[in-house]
């Protein structure tokens, strides 16, 4: 247990704060759809993209002794660390000792050693790529929000805000047009996005694959409740992802879909769901091909497909309990194959 002091705290007082699921578009417009079922208008909203890198998700909390790491699922520390970020992050403790007490920042924690065969694998050092910074119930995304907060002397070269990407795109949610219209155009820019990393490219003159794209609401009619707890819970379930052909964990035919994909079979489903970049990134979040990690193992994936596919299963006329069986052989015969190799 750490004790007090700049950069040091201790991690058993501070609760793990979680940085929720962003759906795919198809998942927003069935959540809206059943939301406008029970009476409430179908919003026109006006969205900002920003790249979405390829590496792990982690936050700084800036408690009152000084400051916490964590990872999505856990809080970490310099002794039991992911990746380095917890080492990185009491590196710099003097930069975070003089932002406010309270804030949540959340990045991507990116670079060699943390994610392969992407742009942002082949920059010098590992990078935290700040997309939104949270202080109660009020969590900020535009970019210039995010610098006013972070803006103070020592702030480390590694650690950077990611700028909007792109121009503004609007999503009318009640008019198919509109929808079938914004699906086109962000499948186009994913493509660009994946081909050459823009942010990447720029920032540190490195070429090479991008994962795609996040989008976030920055303007919606009507307008968000006034309350900043319920604004942020529907902001979060406006928001949406994108990714390339190579990194999809789903296997639709293109990156933006308004209707989700259809499927005449469970072994059709499977196909679709138990995707190469899902069994990769469920290897990555259990930590090896070990053996005795199997369990973890088919219990993440289990629960990714699981929590990703509802659209999914409600379009086939399948239930969970039809396809878990078979989610789960798939995942158990990739992972004992690949623990043989």
């Amino acid at each position: 247990m750490a004790q007090g002091g700049i950069g040091k705290v201790c991690v058993m007082s501070t609760q793990h704060v979680a940085w929720g699921s962003i759906e795919l578009l198809h998942n927003v417009v069935r959540t809206l759809q059943h939301l406008h079922e029970l009476g409430e208008p179908l919003p026109v909203v006006e969205y900002r993209a920003k790249v979405k890198l390829h590496g792990s998700n982690c936050a700084v909390q800036l408690v009152e002794d000084g400051l916490v790491a964590q990872s999505r699922t856990a809080l970490l520390t310099p002794e039991a660390d992911y990746k380095g970020f917890a080492a990185w992050a009491h590196a710099h403790a003097a930069y975070f000792a003089r932002l406010p007490r309270g804030l949540v920042i959340f990045g991507e924690w990116c670079g060699p050693g943390v994610e392969k065969g992407m742009a942002i694998s082949q920059v010098p050092t590992k990078q935290f790529a700040v997309f939104a910074v949270q202080r109660g119930d009020e969590i900020r995304y535009a970019p210039e929000e995010i610098e006013a907060q972070l803006l103070v002397d020592g702030r480390p070269e590694t650690l950077h805000v990611l700028p909007w990407q792109g121009a503004p795109v609007a999503v009318d949610f009640g008019a198919r047009a509109s929808l079938d219209a914004v699906a086109a155009e962000l499948s186009q820019r994913v493509a660009e996005v994946e081909r050459e990393d823009p942010w990447v490219k720029t920032r540190f003159g490195v070429t090479g694959l991008g994962e795609g794209l996040v989008l976030y609401p920055v303007r919606v009619t009507p307008a968000l409740p006034a309350d900043a707890a319920t604004a942020r819970a529907a902001i979060a379930r406006l928001m949406f992802k994108a990714k390339g052909e190579k990194h999809r964990t789903a296997g639709a035919k293109v990156a933006v879909q308004v209707d989700a994909t259809v499927v005449a079979s469970i072994e059709e489903f499977v196909a679709l769901m138990v995707t190469e970049p899902r069994l990769q990134q469920g290897l990555g979040a259990v930590g090896g091909r070990e053996p005795k990690l199997t369990g973890r193992f088919l219990a993440w994936i289990a629960e990714d497909v699981r929590k990703e596919s509802a659209a999914e299963l409600e379009a086939a006329g399948l239930t969970w309990s039809q396809v878990d069986k078979a989610v789960q052989v798939r995942a158990r015969t990739w992972f004992l194959a690949s623990e043989s190799t």
